[in-house]
């Protein structure tokens, strides 16, 4: 924002000593490497006047999470599913510096004496939290439990769809419950499949249908780009695409629902196109057509979306 972004322009020209071209290099540097801002200060060697730096420094962002549970499966409890984000940045001069997640270290931070007493009361620490008053958008299931749901939610978008699971297995007899397939990926079975030791066993029960796309799984001398094929790296919409007829089945002749929750960058749009193309199939309609079908089934409410980036 425009206060911010005066505060780092005077930091840097002062850096500079008053060099118009430095100043100019070194702000581009920064924008680069979007120092945190005590490495900033202290990289500039600035003291901005207190005030200005308060003025410049917009309020922390409220991190809105999807539950993961229901409330029937665990009464007075709210389970949350959280990436600890983590990645490495390299400064001007090549070093290599660790970045964390605010948020999710935060709640890290927080729940490691619990994880480490293994639940006990004595160990429970209090978070603040907000609960945000419907808007209408959120995911929910379809009013009768006998519409088949198609849920696909890769890493931690699977959270809402766990809480859909629990509250179909609470809330009805398992002969009142319609088609229920699960869209799961992530990179490693051994690694990072969330919530597996609930879903397998749901899966071999017939409570619903678990499809896995593990896309690191493969060997590495089998797996990677090739001439611009992607070979051996299996992720959920090449589940879907192999599943296309029965998709497209419960989407378009039994009046299914169908669910996204994750990633907004890519996984959300690949996904769509995958959509497009099995409607495409399906009901042999050009591309256009298909993209108008799926968003009218979007305006009905049976192809819902909730994705971050």
């Amino acid at each position: 924002d425009a206060p911010r972004l005066a505060l780092v322009r005077r930091a840097t020209a002062q850096a500079a000593g008053g060099d118009a071209a430095a100043a100019r290099a070194a702000h581009a540097s920064l924008v680069r490497e979007r120092p945190p801002l005590l490495q900033l200060l202290r990289q500039l060697a600035s003291r901005p006047p207190l005030v200005d730096l308060l003025d410049a420094l917009p309020p922390l962002a409220p991190r809105w999470y999807s539950l993961a549970s229901s409330p029937l499966a665990s009464p007075g409890r709210a389970h949350l599913c959280v990436s600890i984000a983590a990645y490495t940045a390299t400064d001007a001069a090549g070093t290599r510096h660790l970045r964390r997640g605010v948020a999710s270290h935060f709640l890290e931070r927080t729940a490691a004496p619990l994880l480490k007493a293994g639940g006990a009361e004595e160990a429970a620490a209090a978070v603040p939290v907000f609960w945000r008053e419907p808007s209408g958008h959120e995911l929910r299931l379809p009013p009768s439990p006998a519409t088949p749901v198609v849920v696909i939610g890769p890493g931690t978008g699977l959270a809402p769809f766990r809480a859909f699971l629990q509250h179909r297995r609470f809330a009805h007899a398992r002969k009142r419950l319609g088609p229920c397939v699960v869209y799961f990926g992530c990179r490693s079975r051994a690694d990072d499949f969330l919530y597996g030791e609930e879903l397998e066993p749901m899966h071999a029960a017939g409570a619903m249908t678990l499809r896995t796309a593990f896309s690191r799984e493969a060997p590495p001398a089998t797996a990677g780009y090739w001439r611009g094929l992607r070979l051996n790296v299996d992720y959920v919409q090449d589940l879907l695409e192999e599943d296309g007829q029965r998709v497209a089945q419960l989407l378009l002749e039994q009046a299914g629902h169908l669910y996204v929750c994750g990633d907004g960058q890519s996984m959300a749009s690949d996904v769509h196109a995958a959509l497009r193309r099995i409607v495409e199939a399906h009901l042999s309609v050009s591309p256009a057509e298909a993209e108008e079908r799926l968003q009218g089934l979007a305006q009905e409410g049976r192809y819902c979306r909730e994705i971050w980036n």
